[in-house]
């Protein structure tokens, strides 16, 4: 009994994969467009981080052993939710010259900006693919967020990219496997990622891996940490 089930879960898994692979290929926009329903309607709260509240402090304590902080650098999050990594930055002290945060869901950034009042935080509600901004960024962070971009995170990091300083690094954190799925409400896709697809999309939009890491954010919630470089070139 217990072989037939695992048979029959994997065989629905290989199909979803097929399906998103068929839907990959033809760069299907309706597709694209059904993976963000859900993001923008998002609203802050435990919905966004399995069903319970968590802190940003393991992801902040990972940025820090690859980084100093100062009071010059401009930091960059996406998808900032209902603002965990921000709190975290706050209530451990780590200085920074301006903090802006990019989120699709208008309620979030609406939460946001009523929770974090202060001249050198802003918010501001937009897609990461295509989204312009007036500046440039010393850190960029995104945590549980480019797992979810179909059909991957290349199309992301190639806009954001434009708006890193020469030497500045960028973190984000992904599904470990080989694996890529719609949940059963056709609308939250799941990327997992191997390291040599990591790799592979870092070097088609020339930034540099610096490391791979872990981050554990709650118990039983280990995600593969990427950090990555944009080189010193102008």
């Amino acid at each position: 009994m217990d072989y037939k089930w695992h048979y029959e879960c994997n065989l629905v898994l290989e199909l979803s994969e097929r399906i998103i692979m068929i839907e990959d290929n033809y760069c299907n926009q309706d597709t694209k467009d059904r993976s963000k329903q859900r993001w923008r309607k998002s609203e802050p709260g435990r919905g966004l981080t399995w069903g319970k509240i968590i802190s940003g402090n393991h992801f902040i304590k990972k940025m820090q052993s690859y980084i100093n902080f100062d009071s010059q650098k401009k930091i960059l999050e996406i998808g900032p939710g209902y603002g965990r990594l921000l709190k975290s930055f706050l209530e451990m002290k780590i200085p920074f010259k301006k903090y802006v945060g990019l989120d699709i869901s208008q309620k979030n950034v609406d939460f946001l900006k009523s929770t974090f009042q202060d001249e050198s935080i802003e918010f501001m509600n937009g897609d990461t693919e295509n989204f312009v901004f007036s500046e440039k960024f010393d850190i960029v962070c995104s945590s549980l967020t480019f797992k979810h971009l179909f059909p991957s995170f290349e199309n992301a990091l190639r806009s954001i990219i434009k708006y890193i300083n020469p030497g500045g690094i960028i973190f984000f954190d992904l599904l470990e496997g080989k694996k890529r799925i719609f949940e059963e409400d056709h609308l939250t896709y799941l990327h997992s990622y191997t390291r040599e697809e990591v790799i592979e999309i870092l070097r088609k939009i020339s930034l540099d891996l610096v490391s791979f890491d872990q981050v554990k954010h709650t118990s039983g919630f280990v995600r593969l940490l990427v950090v990555a470089k944009n080189p010193n070139i102008f």
